[in-house]
């Protein structure tokens, strides 16, 4: 069961338990730890993050693994929110340390004198999260104006609209290293990642 609050259904938000085994997740940990202080881009908490072209250049048989999984997320997206081909935008490998959190924010958009806008990445369609671990607290993945929380676990997959209505926020991490894998899609193929 996963652990999900709510006050009203999750529809247009796909969570699925298992889309990796634990191994796969330890695998993209190890692969987390290896190499992100070669990676020069950071999250908005100014953590590091591991870039799949990054990846890419210094270990090309993890990369493809990598985007292999990020198919298969693409697939479950496609299938369960019943959305139009997509294609992969951005592959990272992210870790949140006590003290980081992301602040109520839309992927592809951003709140402007009351009025949404695009964002630096207006091409974002869909987002999807693979969770890698859950020896942390706090952390949770927050919807604010959908009363919905999101407990992480090893596995766990979660995907929905990049625009405005899905506002989504994580809370401080409290203690341990909170391990993720961000994918973003979009509808647009002149807009896809270069494999």
């Amino acid at each position: 069961m996963v652990s999900v609050a709510r006050k009203e259904p999750l529809s247009k938000i796909l969570v699925l338990e298992d889309t990796l085994s634990l191994k796969e997740c330890a695998f993209l940990i190890d692969l987390y730890d290896r190499y992100s202080e070669l990676s020069l881009q950071r999250d908005s908490s100014g953590r590091l993050l591991l870039h799949y072209y990054t990846l890419r250049d210094v270990n090309s048989e993890s990369a493809r693994w990598v985007y292999d999984v990020t198919l298969r997320c693409k697939e479950k997206i496609e299938e369960g929110l019943r959305t139009p081909e997509l294609f992969v935008d951005s592959v990272f490998l992210a870790c949140l340390l006590p003290g980081d959190s992301h602040i109520p924010h839309a992927d592809n958009a951003r709140r402007e004198n009351g009025q949404w806008l695009p964002n630096h990445t207006p091409q974002r369609d869909y987002t999807g999260l693979v969770y890698l671990n859950d020896d942390f607290t706090g952390g949770e993945l927050v919807f604010p104006d959908r009363d919905v929380v999101i407990i992480p676990k090893p596995g766990l997959f979660v995907g929905f609209p990049s625009n405005h209505k899905f506002v989504h926020a994580v809370p401080n991490v409290l203690s341990g290293k909170r391990y993720s894998l961000p994918l973003w899609f979009t509808l647009s193929s002149a807009n896809a990642m270069q494999v």
